[in-house]
């Protein structure tokens, strides 16, 4: 199974519905889309299409490196590059985990954690 494929498979386990798109004018282009409510900083109460890209294979050992937000108005965070995709504006964020990701035991590298952990802090700064 593919890194994406794992990744779309722990989001709908998640109860989200999870779709693989292909960016054409970002790196290798491929992502995972999830509608995300944010829960927490200024945008909390909103919902967002958010895509989870890599820069490196091998998750769960190695996490998602980059997140796309699809027609974000403002951000506090600097942007990575942008894009475009289905008539919309993406902000690409490079937010690697690692600062703690690295030291989770493996049953810890999940998208429950990655959600949980990394997007709640994501969407705090930005």
């Amino acid at each position: 199974m593919s890194d994406l494929n794992k990744i779309n498979s722990e989001l709908s386990e998640l109860g989200f519905t999870p779709q693989i798109v292909h960016f054409p004018e970002f790196g290798s282009g491929e992502a995972v889309v999830i509608g995300y409510p944010v829960t927490t900083g200024r945008y909390k109460g909103q919902t967002f299409k958010i895509g989870i890209s890599f820069q490196e294979g091998g998750y769960p050992e190695y996490p998602p490196h980059f997140l796309h937000v699809q027609t974000l108005p403002a951000s506090l965070f600097p942007e990575y590059s942008r894009h475009r995709y289905a008539h919309s504006d993406w902000s690409v964020f490079s937010v690697p985990p690692s600062d703690f990701w690295d030291n989770l035991p493996l049953e810890k590298k999940n998208m429950k954690t990655y959600l949980n952990r990394h997007l709640t802090r994501f969407w705090n700064q930005i």
